[in-house]
């Protein structure tokens, strides 16, 4: 199917198309990803997401100063990709960039994607954000939502003197499917997972989907089980 292969593609090109600029490192060596139970995820997306995550890998850079999540959405319906750097922030120019609507809708539209209405992304639970969330079609149907927007995560102040609180999170996110991707909720409540153990237990009891084949990616919830 087209479309399966459109998704395949998308998932792996985009957690670096706008590859966001630390601080204080101008390196980008990345390791490899490894999938780990939903319990590990650093951000409580199982949780804030209305459409099931069904698989997780993670992956650093810069020897561990950005760390990246990979949430799979519905096998493969969707994905979310968070990178969080905990002892740092971005740089002014990316948040100048998550800013930019040009820039937003040239992360996604291309000849099977096409961006429609967007709307800003003003706030976060934990403070300040920036970026934007809307709607989009898929070689014609309406069915798929898209974001892509930072977030500052870490309360307080992190270790150097210069920290004015800027963004140390940048979230992209897309999903095709015939349910509903509530992007309001998602955007305004992704936070860091303070009590992992706690979150693990919490997630443990969720009603998550089985796919049917390993890595499947489809627009159909055939692909799902259970």
């Amino acid at each position: 199917m087209k479309s399966k292969n459109f998704l395949q593609c998308l998932a792996s090109t985009i957690p670096f198309i706008l590859l966001a600029g630390c601080q204080t490192t101008p390196n980008n060596s990345f390791s490899e990803w490894q999938e780990k139970p939903l319990a590990s995820t650093r951000f409580n997306v199982p949780t804030v997401s209305t459409i099931p995550v069904t698989k997780l890998e993670q992956s650093d850079r810069n020897n561990g100063q950005v760390q990246n999540d990979r949430l799979q959405l519905a096998c493969g319906q969707g994905m979310v990709m968070i990178e969080y750097t905990f002892d740092v922030w971005f740089t002014q120019q990316t948040e100048t960039a998550l800013a930019d609507e040009s820039k937003f809708r040239a992360t996604f539209n291309n000849s099977e994607l096409s961006v429609g209405d967007i709307s800003p992304i003003t706030s976060n639970a934990n403070g300040k954000a920036v970026g934007y969330y809307g709607n989009a079609s898929l070689n014609g149907q309406a069915i798929c939502k898209v974001a892509k927007f930072g977030v500052r995560a870490k309360k307080g102040r992190k270790i150097y003197d210069n920290d004015r609180g800027g963004i140390d999170t940048v979230v992209t996110a897309f999903y095709c499917g015939r349910s509903e991707f509530d992007l309001e909720r998602f955007t305004h409540n992704i936070a860091l997972v303070e009590d992992k153990e706690a979150y693990g237990a919490s997630i443990a009891n969720l009603d998550t989907p089985q796919c049917k084949a390993k890595n499947s990616a489809s627009l159909f919830p055939e692909n799902i089980s259970g």
